[in-house]
Order: C-alpha cells, then sequence, then structure tokens
C-alpha cells in the first residue's frame, strides 16, 4: 500500500477475531505470563520488552514493545474488543462515549469505516488521532474524583503522578491539574499518533510510571487494583493529549470508540464421538439456563449406555459460570456437552419478526445447517420440553428422501378447523399450505441437514422468515419450506401440555378425529412433553404434566433458583384478581372473539389493550 507506514496495534489476550486488515497488527499482550502463545499475532515478550510486569501495565506491554521494536511512520493501540470508527455518520452511544455492535462482522467493520483503505487516506491527513471525549453516568464526576472514589484505584497513586509531573515537567502541570478536573476525557489508552510525538508520549509516560513503580508498594493490592499502572496511564493519556491540543499546532482529529460485544471465532464443531454419536441440539439464553437444566437431566436419566449423546446449545449470553455447572451435570463418557454462540452468524440476520412468548432464539435453528457443516443429521429439540424415553431412539429415525422428521400438529389443526376463524384464511391465503393438517410442530425436529444444504441456504430461509409477520415465525417457514418433504413420528415425541386447562377441549377438540385421538392415546404415554405456551409449570406449578418438570428439576443445580423466582412473581402478583383478558383467553367468548376481532386486525389489538386494564 502507498503512503505512510501506519501500524495499528490490536491489543489481545485471548483467540479473536482480528479484522483482517493491512494496517492492523494483533500482539498478544503479557506472553511472558501466558500459558500457551496465540497463534498468527505478535507477542510483546519478543525484543526490548516489559511483558512480565502485564499484570500492572495491562495493554501497555505492547504500547512498549511498539515503541522499542516496531519502525513506522504512524503507531495506533485499539483494544481486541474497542476500536476506533472511521465513520462519517456517529453511531448511538452510551454515557461513556462508546458505540455498541454486536461483533466485528463484515457489516459492522463497514459501519465503522474500518477498512484499509478508508483508515490509510483518513490517518495520513492528521498528526494526531484521538477518541472523543466520553463522561460517567454520574454526571457530577470528574475525572479526578471519579479515579479517586473507584473502589478498585488508589487515590495516593494519582497524586503521586500529578507530584511527578509538578517536579519534572513544571510547564505541563497547570494543563494537567485542569485536565483532571474535567469530566469528560480521553478513555482507554488509544490513539493514532505520528512517530515523533509517539516517542516523545512513551518517553514522558513510561518515566513517570517507573518513578510510581520504584516507590510504591503495590504487593498488597488486589487482583484488579494491581492493573494500577494501565489505570494511571489512562489519566496520564488524557493529560498528554490535552496538552499538546491546547499547546501544538496539529492537526488533530477525533474519533468515536465503537465497543464490540463479541469478538471470538466462530467454532468448528465436529461430531464428538467416532461411533454411534447420537446428535441433540437446543437454543437457549442466560436465564432459561436451569429449565435447560431440567431438560438435559432428563435426557441424561432415560440415556442408554449403548449411544453416545452429543449435546450442542446454541446461545448468545449463557455465562461461563452457567456453561461450566451444566457440563458437570452430565460427566458421563458417552455425554458430550458443548456451546456455540451464534452472535456473529446471527448478526446478519437484523429486525426479525417477534411475537408473545416468543424470543429470537427461535430462529437459531433456522442456521443449523450452516452452522454445523460436519453434520448430516440432527435432533432438534425446544428447550422448555422433558424427555420421558430415550432421544437415541428418536435420532436413528430414517430421514433419508426427506427434509425434516416432526409430529403433526393438533393443535394447529384446532385452530384451523374453527377454533380461530381467522387461522384458516391465514393458512390457506398467507402460507398457501396445500396438507394444511400436515402442519406440523417444530420444537421437536428431526433435521436432515445435508438435504437441507442442497435445497436452501440459511440466507434464503432467513430471508423469507423476515419477510412478514408471520404469525408462529419460524414454525410457519419451516412448515411452508418443508411441506411434501416431511417424514411424520409418532405423536408422543412431541405432546403439547393442555395449556391452561383449554387446550384439549376447545382447541384440539376440533381438530380432525384422526389427529385428536392421535395426541390422546399420545398423552398416556409421552416420550417428550413440551410445556408450549406462554405458562410453564416453573409459573404454575400445578399445570399439565408439572410433575415431570420438578422431577427433574429437583435434579439439577438451579433447582433452588427455579423455585426462589416462582416465588418472586408469585408474590409479585398477590393479591391477583382474575383478569378481563385471561376470562376471555379461557373461555367460550374466544371463538366469537375471532369472529368480530379478527388475528391481526386494529379491532383485535385495541381489544387485547382494553381488557389487560382490568387485570
Amino acid at each position: 500500500m502507498n503512503g505512510p507506514n501506519i501500524q495499528i496495534f490490536v491489543s489481545c489476550h485471548k483467540e479473536c477475531v482480528v479484522p483482517d486488515v493491512p494496517l492492523l497488527r494483533p500482539i498478544q499482550v503479557g506472553a511472558a505470563l501466558a500459558e500457551r502463545r496465540l497463534a498468527g499475532m505478535l507477542h510483546d515478550d519478543e525484543g526490548e520488552n516489559i511483558s512480565a510486569k502485564n499484570k500492572s501495565y495491562c495493554e501497555l506491554t505492547a504500547q512498549y514493545w511498539a515503541w522499542k521494536n516496531a519502525d513506522a511512520d504512524y503507531y495506533g493501540f485499539f483494544h481486541y474488543r474497542r476500536y476506533l470508527s472511521f465513520a462519517r455518520e456517529p453511531l448511538p452511544a452510551d454515557a461513556f462515549g462508546e458505540a455498541h455492535l454486536p461483533c466485528n462482522d463484515e457489516a459492522a467493520l463497514k459501519k465503522c469505516g474500518i477498512d484499509g483503505e478508508t483508515m490509510a487516506k483518513t490517518i495520513a491527513q492528521y498528526d494526531l488521532i484521538v477518541p472523543q471525549e466520553g463522561g460517567f453516568p454520574e454526571r457530577s464526576l470528574n475525572l479526578y474524583r471519579q479515579y479517586c472514589i473507584a473502589p478498585v484505584h488508589h487515590k495516593s497513586d494519582l497524586d503521586f503522578v500529578l507530584g511527578v509531573i509538578r517536579e519534572d515537567y513544571p510547564a505541563m502541570y497547570p494543563y494537567a491539574m485542569r485536565y483532571i478536573k474535567r469530566k469528560k476525557g480521553y478513555f482507554c489508552n488509544m490513539f493514532i499518533m505520528k512517530k515523533e510525538l509517539f516517542d516523545e508520549y512513551n518517553r514522558w509516560l513510561f518515566s513517570i510510571l517507573e518513578k510510581h513503580e520504584k516507590a510504591v508498594d503495590i504487593s498488597a493490592y488486589s487482583d484488579q487494583a494491581m492493573r494500577v499502572h494501565g489505570f494511571l496511564a489512562e489519566r496520564l493519556c488524557g493529560i498528554f493529549l490535552d496538552y499538546v491540543e491546547r499547546t501544538r499546532s496539529l492537526r488533530i482529529l477525533k474519533l468515536q470508540r465503537v465497543f464490540f460485544d463479541n469478538v471470538d471465532p466462530e467454532p468448528v464443531l465436529r461430531p464428538a464421538f467416532a461411533k454411534d454419536n447420537a446428535a441433540i441440539v437446543f437454543s437457549a439464553n442466560d436465564f432459561y439456563v436451569p429449565y435447560l437444566a431440567a431438560l438435559l437431566r432428563s435426557i441424561e436419566q432415560h440415556a442408554s449406555p449403548r449411544h453416545n449423546y452429543d449435546l450442542i446449545v446454541l446461545h448468545r449470553d449463557i455465562r461461563p459460570r452457567h456453561r461450566a455447572l451444566l457440563q458437570a451435570m452430565l460427566p458421563r463418557d458417552n455425554f458430550s456437552l458443548r456451546f456455540f454462540d451464534v452472535t456473529r452468524p446471527m448478526s446478519r440476520y437484523a429486525h426479525l419478526p417477534l411475537r408473545g412468548h416468543f424470543r429470537v432464539e427461535t430462529y437459531f435453528r433456522l442456521l443449523l445447517p450452516e452452522l454445523l457443516p460436519d453434520y448430516d443429521k440432527i435432533v432438534y429439540l425446544d428447550s422448555d420440553m422433558i424427555v420421558c424415553a430415550d432421544v437415541a431412539e428418536l435420532y436413528e429415525t430414517d430421514v433419508e428422501g426427506y427434509l425434516l422428521a416432526a409430529c403433526r400438529d393438533a393443535d394447529t389443526a384446532g385452530l384451523y378447523n374453527g377454533y380461530e376463524p381467522q387461522k384458516k384464511k391465514y393458512t390457506d391465503e398467507v402460507m398457501k399450505l396445500k396438507a394444511p393438517y400436515d402442519y406440523f410442530q417444530a420444537g421437536m425436529l428431526v433435521l436432515n441437514l445435508a438435504q437441507f444444504r442442497k435445497t436452501y441456504t440459511a440466507e434464503e430461509m432467513m430471508r423469507l422468515a423476515a419477510s412478514y409477520q408471520w404469525e408462529l415465525l419460524d414454525q410457519d417457514v419451516l412448515n411452508m419450506l418443508a411441506e411434501g418433504k416431511v417424514r411424520f413420528v409418532d405423536t408422543a415425541w412431541n405432546v403439547l401440555v393442555d395449556w391452561r386447562g383449554i387446550r384439549i377441549r376447545d382447541i384440539i377438540g376440533r381438530a380432525p378425529q384422526e389427529l385428536y385421538q392421535d395426541y390422546m392415546r399420545a398423552r398416556r404415554a409421552p416420550k417428550i412433553i413440551h410445556y408450549a405456551g406462554p405458562d410453564k409449570p416453573w409459573t404454575d406449578p400445578e399445570s399439565d404434566f408439572a410433575e415431570e418438570f420438578w422431577q427433574a428439576s429437583r435434579a439439577t443445580p438451579w433447582h433452588e433458583a427455579v423455585l426462589a423466582r416462582m416465588s418472586r412473581a408469585l408474590a409479585g402478583n398477590a393479591p391477583r384478581r382474575r383478569s378481563l383478558y385471561r376470562a376471555v383467553e379461557d373461555s367460550l367468548l374466544r371463538p366469537i372473539a375471532g369472529v368480530f376481532f379478527p388475528v391481526g386486525t386494529r379491532r383485535r389489538e385495541a381489544l387485547k389493550k382494553l381488557l389487560r386494564r382490568g387485570r
């Protein structure tokens, strides 16, 4: 690339995605203390370095390394999740002055102008590029006061370095004192500087920090407070930047900081076992972990030693502690439990419609053919289920020549057959299903991923999902895409609970006789119980099939948490009056409401709002 030699060092302490931009140079910080060296990046323990001081100097070990070992016209510093945005238009930001994006994928980088050409062209026009000033949520705090009261800081440390400036750099001292009394400042030790300025800054900065290091004993500091030299450098960096801005004739550009919530590489999951690998996939979020745990326990309780169980949880936010606890629940040699963070692949699909109790996790299953390229078949289970049989038997379902295997949905058949008059019009005219009574319930699926990859791309499925406000979201989408290519299995593998006591009486009772009788037979010996609907055993402990959930929950580390959540919810609703909304939902008035207030109309939404006021 023609033009000045620009090197922007991206400080990393773990494996992460660093954009493939020639200007960006990922560097492992604290490499001298790390258990392993990260591949494909620089290491701050080579050449002249202070890598072993990373616990107190933080990302400054990369800055010191670049100062002593790299040769460039411009030096810049980003963090593995925090960059400067070169976008023309500002992004929505928090009080700290940062914009947040889900991940640093191609779309996000384009939004931020993070590409070699844009960045190089911009940088070459300036002597100094700094982050825009940010403040604190507590708007009354200035930079000095915030440092002094923060629990991980020591006021004496900041006073010490200010004293060094007063003694060694007296001309700068008035500027330093004025800067730290400001309510906004330059944060995160981020900048891009011309070489001469960078050299001056480092000579000044490290001389101050070295005096502090020699004079102050930090051996008794807490683990967080031990990062003192990185913390002090953030204030010192702001002092230096403000000083040169006020006293030099420099061409200075201020850019917005952007924080990428997820920069982890996409995992590549291959079958966990060489043979008899029964792959079962779930979708969940961190809040749902206690209920997912009960499902996993029920699978383990009904598993056979003849099979291997390859369990994969799709998620975006399950905490490491929760992941570890779930894995510890299943110590058997024939069980593998792994987690797949879908933040990055899902970031490509914004504005997916949601309604009612549905959450965005419901769409994860549409990505499975793309997410698991080394799997030809998997069982997908919703997380609001309990298993009462060996799920490996379900995995053995032959789906050759089909897109998937599933159970016919007697509930939807009853809605279609008169309980919800608008449902027939929607199914016939919007979904345009040729065989509406073959509509399947998608909480349990045996997916032929190999056949899906030959038939549809994930982008095609997601485009259809986002194209309309489908009543049952991706379940409707899957029914349209797979119509005529479904193998139907025993309804016992997906027995819907009798929601609020009306599902059997008023809805499934309206389904064609064959579907009704099949459902009632399956209820007598369910293989999978599905708590479909907004009410669950953990909100109504006397609901249909609740005892099976509680039996499994009691054998998990979250049983007490489930009870505590339920107790808080019940206490918050007491004394609880029966609402007009619930009365209409539970009574024979609902079919009448469906005639005069059809689903999807403004009249129906207005009626809902009116009834909810009576709660």
